[in-house]
């Protein structure tokens, strides 16, 4: 019994020592490196939402996000349902939501992830148009988007699927890039 705990000891001894040492040769350089290597947010918001002004102080668009999480090792930001307003004088704002996003460390850049929906209305709030996708990218000061992934384009009585997409938000302008197949429902006459 007393062997026993001279044996426990000696480990308990052992291990300490060991991690004394580990401790100073591991020094604050590499801890810093570690601390860098983690990818833990800083902060988070749940509900968030920002409005960015142009230069004239009319609104140029709005993000809202049901949960929001800052990352300070690469000053990034992902967003849970976000939902990003584009907003033009005399128009109807563009909406573009998605199930998941990540925000460049410079704001420039959103990238959406699942569920990918951008619509707009018409100046009497009927749904104008509509275009569906699994991902995209969001260049926000070029009032750019663009998927390289299947899209769907829902306009009236017009359905347009392709494989990749560039959308000139500024010029309302769409570019299909492949497989591009479109189908225009004839009119009903009552």
């Amino acid at each position: 019994m007393v062997l026993g705990r001279k044996k426990l000891a000696i480990l308990l001894v052992l291990i300490a020592a060991a991690s004394y040492w580990l401790s100073q040769e591991l020094g604050q350089d590499d801890v810093a490196r570690l601390k860098k290597l983690a990818h833990h947010p800083d902060y988070y918001m749940e509900n968030f939402t920002t409005l960015n002004m142009d230069a004239e102080g009319q609104p140029k668009n709005r993000l809202h996000a049901r949960y929001m999480a800052h990352y300070p090792d690469d000053d990034t930001n992902e967003l849970h349902e976000p939902e990003l307003e584009i907003y033009k004088p005399n128009r109807q704002p563009i909406v573009v939501s998605a199930d998941k996003g990540w925000v460049t460390s410079n704001n420039e850049v959103i990238l959406l992830s699942g569920n990918v929906y951008l619509y707009q209305h018409d100046e009497f709030g009927e749904l104008k148009t509509e275009l569906i996708a699994e991902d995209a990218r969001i260049l926000v000061d070029q009032e750019y988007a663009e998927t390289d992934n299947p899209a769907t384009l829902i306009s009236g009585r017009m359905v347009t699927n392709a494989v990749g997409m560039r959308a000139y938000l500024q010029e309302q302008r769409l570019e299909f890039l492949s497989n591009v197949q479109t189908t225009i429902e004839p009119k009903t006459v009552p």
